[in-house]
C-alpha cells in the first residue's frame, strides 16, 4: 500500500493497512511483503520527487500544534502528515 501525504511530497510504503505490521521489516519476514516490489515501488515513488517515510516514524508522539479534537490526547506523526488535520 502507497499513502501519499496531503502535506509536502511525503510517501508511506506499507504492506497492509498503516499499523498492520510494525513496519516493512516485520511485513517481509512474516513473508507479506516481497522485497523486490518493495524496491520497486520505493525507487518509483523517489523518481517522482517522493520522500519515503519509514512506518515506525510515523507512530511516534507528535507534539506540534494541531486542530485535533480535544479529546485525542496524543496525535501521532501519522495524524499530522497523512491523517485528520
Amino acid at each position: 500500500m502507497v499513502c501519499v501525504s496531503k502535506f509536502g511530497s511525503l510517501a508511506l510504503l506499507c504492506a497492509d493497512n498503516p499499523g498492520a505490521f510494525l513496519g516493512t521489516e516485520e511485513a517481509r519476514a512474516e513473508g507479506e511483503l516481497d522485497t523486490a516490489d518493495l524496491e520497486q515501488v520505493h525507487r518509483a515513488l523517489v523518481d517522482l520527487g517522493y520522500r519515503v517515510v519509514p512506518e515506525e516514524l510515523l507512530e511516534r508522539d507528535y507534539d506540534g500544534p494541531s486542530r485535533l479534537p480535544w479529546h485525542v490526547q496524543h496525535p501521532s506523526w501519522w495524524d499530522r502528515f497523512f491523517g485528520i488535520f
